[in-house]
C-alpha cells in the first residue's frame, strides 16, 4: 500500500473518530444500564429472598419450639436413666391434631414434623409419613448436628390444615434441632412455612424499584450523550480545522506541497488503473506554474504586498479551473495544477487560459497596480510512465526551458 493510500485511510478514520467515541460511548451506556439493572435486579431479588427466608426462620423457630415447650409431656418420653427421647403415644395423636390445626393455621404453616434422632418421623400433621425415617436427607442430617438450615422450594400442590388443596405454593421449611434438659439432641423439627405472598411481592418490589432506577439511569445517561456530543461535535470541528490547516497552505488558502504530492498520487494511481482497464483515452494534465521575478517584486514594493500577489495569484487560478482540479502551492512562488482526464492538448488550452489571466489584468494591491507574468511548464500522464515524479521532472523540465527561453510563456518537453 502506497503513501497516498495509507494517508488517505489515516484521514477517513480521523474524520469518523469522534463520531466513533460518540458509538462507543453510547454502545457502553447501553450496556452499563442493562448490566446495572441486571445486577440491580438481581441484588434486590437476593436481598428479599434472603429476606423472607430469615424471617420465615425465625417464626419457624420460635413457634417450634413454643409448641415444644407447650406439647413437650406429649412428645417426650423417659427411659429408667432419664434419657429422653421423641415419642408420641397413639391416644395422643387426635389430641396433637388439633392442637397442631389450633396453633399452625394462623401462622401460614400447614405442615409439621418431629423427628426422632435415627431420623423416623414420630409425628407430622401428615398422617401418611408418621414412622417412616428420611435416612438420605442431609438437611435433615445438619439440623440433628445443631444448625438451623432453611431453604424455598416450590410446591406443585399441598393439602392444608383445613384440608384444602393449594396450588404453586413457594414454602420455606426449616430444620432445627429438639434440645432436651440435658442440653442434647433428641430430634428435630420440620416446618413449612407458606410465603407465597411475601414471594409475589418481590415481582412488585422488582418492578417498582428497576422502573425507578430506569428513570434515574436513563437520566444520568441521556444527560451525559448531550454532554458528550457536545464535546465530540466541538472535537469534530477542532479535528476538521486541524485538519485543514495540516493539508492547506496557510497564505493563499489552497493546498500545501504535502498534500498536494498526496493528491497528485491519487490521481497519478487512479489514472494508471483505469488505463490498465483498457480505458486508453485517460489522461492526467499537470502545469508547474511560477511566477515571473518574484524576487523583484518583493525587494521593491516588501514582502506584504508579495504575499498579497501570491494570495491574487492563488484566487485567479481557481477562478480559472474546474471544481474537481486539484490546485496547491508547490514552494515559494511555485504552483502545480492538477488536471483529472485531461489530454495533453486540453492541459495546454488550460494553461494558456491562466496564463492570459495573470498578466491581461494588473494586480491592484492598496494604491499600486502591478504587472504579473508568469511561466509554466507542462505535461500528461498517459500510461507510459511509470512514476509520478517521471511526469513532475517533465512539467518542471518544462518550467524551466519556458524561464531560460525568456519567460511569460507556456512551454514543454
Amino acid at each position: 500500500m502506497g503513501n497516498a493510500a495509507v494517508l488517505s485511510l489515516t484521514n477517513v478514520y480521523a474524520r469518523k473518530r469522534p463520531n466513533y467515541l460518540l458509538r462507543v460511548f453510547t454502545i457502553f451506556s447501553a450496556l452499563s444500564v442493562v448490566t446495572i439493572l441486571l445486577l440491580a435486579g438481581l441484588g434486590i431479588y437476593r436481598i428479599y429472598h434472603n429476606h423472607i427466608i430469615s424471617d420465615a426462620e425465625n417464626d419457624a423457630v420460635n413457634i417450634g419450639y413454643a409448641i415444644f415447650e407447650q406439647e413437650k409431656d406429649m412428645l417426650i418420653s423417659y427411659d429408667s436413666n432419664s434419657n429422653a427421647a421423641i415419642f408420641v403415644a397413639d391416644k395422643d395423636f387426635p389430641v396433637l391434631d388439633d392442637r397442631m390445626k389450633k396453633y399452625l393455621h394462623p401462622m401460614n404453616m400447614f405442615k409439621i414434623k418431629f423427628f426422632s434422632k435415627d431420623k423416623k418421623i414420630i409425628y407430622s400433621t401428615d398422617h401418611s409419613i408418621i414412622g417412616k425415617v428420611d435416612d438420605k436427607n442431609t438437611t435433615l442430617s445438619r439440623a440433628l448436628k445443631g444448625e438451623v438450615v432453611s431453604k424455598i422450594v416450590k410446591k406443585g400442590s399441598v393439602m392444608d390444615l383445613a384440608g384444602e388443596k393449594r396450588y404453586d405454593v413457594d414454602v420455606v421449611e426449616t430444620y432445627f434441632p429438639i434440645i432436651d434438659k440435658k442440653h442434647e439432641i433428641i430430634g428435630s423439627f420440620e416446618v413449612y412455612i407458606d410465603v407465597t405472598r411475601s414471594y409475589q411481592q418481590i415481582k412488585k418490589v422488582l418492578l417498582s424499584s428497576l422502573s425507578v432506577l430506569s428513570i434515574v439511569l436513563l437520566f444520568v445517561f441521556g444527560f451525559l450523550f448531550v454532554l458528550m456530543r457536545r464535546l465530540t461535535d466541538q472535537l469534530s470541528t477542532a479535528q476538521n480545522e486541524l485538519e485543514n490547516i495540516a493539508v492547506t497552505d496557510g497564505l493563499t488558502k489552497i493546498y500545501n506541497r504535502g498534500h498536494l504530492i498526496v493528491r497528485a498520487e491519487e490521481e497519478f494511481l487512479k489514472t494508471k488503473r483505469l488505463i490498465e482497464k483498457g480505458m486508453v483515452s485517460t489522461f492526467c494534465g499537470l502545469i508547474m506554474f511560477d511566477v515571473d521575478h518574484f524576487k523583484k517584486i518583493n525587494d521593491r514594493y516588501g514582502h506584504p504586498v508579495g504575499d498579497e500577489v501570491l494570495k491574487e495569484v492563488s484566487a485567479r487560478l481557481r477562478n480559472s479551473l474546474r471544481k474537481y482540479d486539484i490546485l496547491g502551492r508547490y514552494g515559494g512562488e511555485e504552483f502545480l495544477v492538477i488536471l483529472p482526464n485531461t489530454s495533453f492538448e486540453d492541459t495546454r488550452v488550460v494553461a494558456e487560459r491562466i496564463w492570459r489571466t495573470i498578466r491581461e489584468r494588473p494586480f491592484v494591491i492598496a494604491d499600486l497596480s502591478i504587472n504579473v507574468t508568469a511561466s509554466m511548464g507542462i505535461a500528461c500522464f498517459d500510461g507510459a510512465d511509470n512514476d509520478l515524479n517521471h511526469v513532475l521532472k517533465r512539467a518542471d523540465d518544462g518550467l524551466y526551458k519556458a524561464k531560460n527561453e525568456g519567460r511569460d510563456m507556456i512551454a514543454w518537453i
